[in-house]
């Protein structure tokens, strides 16, 4: 009995997945041998199917992708901390070594520019400090969450 192609192309995606009864399996068996458009539309079928199950296996890599972001982050948080704190350390050193002395206008000299900086600096480390506490957290929290659905 040979069929259409219309009717055959509705059955190959259930015969690529070994789902169809074994009497459909036969009549595109026999369609097949014969139809050549047919077969190139089951090749296109399992190249595509190839491709849907490619994608399956990015998950892994999409995990990971994610937890790189998020290290990202705290990684980002760590440096600033870090550089804030050294950039304050900079500006208190930086002021006491330059010092300060009365020109002989009788004006004071002092590199007073330096104070507001260096508050300005322990505010971020302030800031990034809290930042990176509280992402630290949402992970502990993240964290326990996973496990307890486990």
């Amino acid at each position: 009995m040979n069929l259409p192609c219309e009717t055959i192309r509705d059955l190959l995606p259930l015969y690529h997945d070994h789902v169809c009864s074994p009497q459909s399996r036969e009549l595109v068996e026999e369609h097949l041998a014969s139809c050549e458009q047919c077969q190139e539309e089951l090749s296109a079928l399992r190249a595509e199917m190839k491709g849907v199950n490619a994608m399956e296996n990015t998950k892994p890599m999409r995990d990971i992708a994610k937890q790189w972001k998020r290290d990202k982050k705290t990684s980002f948080l760590k440096g600033s901390l870090l550089v804030s704190i050294l950039a304050s350390l900079s500006c208190i050193l930086s002021y006491e070594v330059i010092g300060s002395y009365v020109a002989p206008d009788g004006t004071l000299v002092e590199p007073f520019a330096l104070i507001p900086l260096a508050y300005l600096f322990a505010l971020l480390a302030i800031l990034f400090g809290l930042g990176l506490g509280m992402v630290s957290m949402a992970k502990r929290l993240r964290k326990r969450a996973q496990n307890t659905k486990a």
